[in-house]
């Protein structure tokens, strides 16, 4: 778990947790907290870390949790365009996962974002279109 080093105003410690799920088929990158311009190192560290996870184990999938952030600036959104890029450079998929009641999932609305990224309600959701490696 990367831990925060720097708190944003509401005092709301940004964390990200990376795991493995679906027997290394796919990374998981859990996020909690407030991400701001003081805080979005920890996002990238965190977007970072999942992203060599997965080639190290060769995955294909890149699951984003976001089910416990709070708010989201615009620069924690710039992150996750650029861990998208990123994604898709390396040959793999990326998913946000955010329920549709969540308050940020209108925020990923009205940037348009939701039309750039795959959204899903769940990681289970998420979890059933990760492509197989046949390794």
């Amino acid at each position: 778990m990367t831990t925060p080093e720097t708190t944003n105003q509401e005092g709301e410690d940004p964390w990200t947790r990376v795991e493995l799920l679906a027997d290394a088929q796919a990374v998981a990158v859990r996020v909690g907290g407030d991400i701001d311009q003081k805080t979005v190192e920890v996002l990238d560290k965190g977007l970072d870390e999942g992203l060599a996870k997965a080639v190290e184990v060769e995955a294909l999938l890149v699951v984003v949790d976001l089910q416990e952030v709070g708010f989201v600036a615009s620069t924690g959104l710039s992150s996750l365009i650029r861990v998208h890029n990123a994604a898709r450079d390396k040959g793999l998929e990326l998913v946000v996962v955010l329920p549709d009641e969540h308050r940020l999932s209108r925020l990923l609305w009205l940037t348009a974002l939701s039309r750039i990224l795959t959204v899903t309600p769940s990681v289970e959701e998420a979890l059933k279109q990760a492509p197989r490696n046949p390794a």
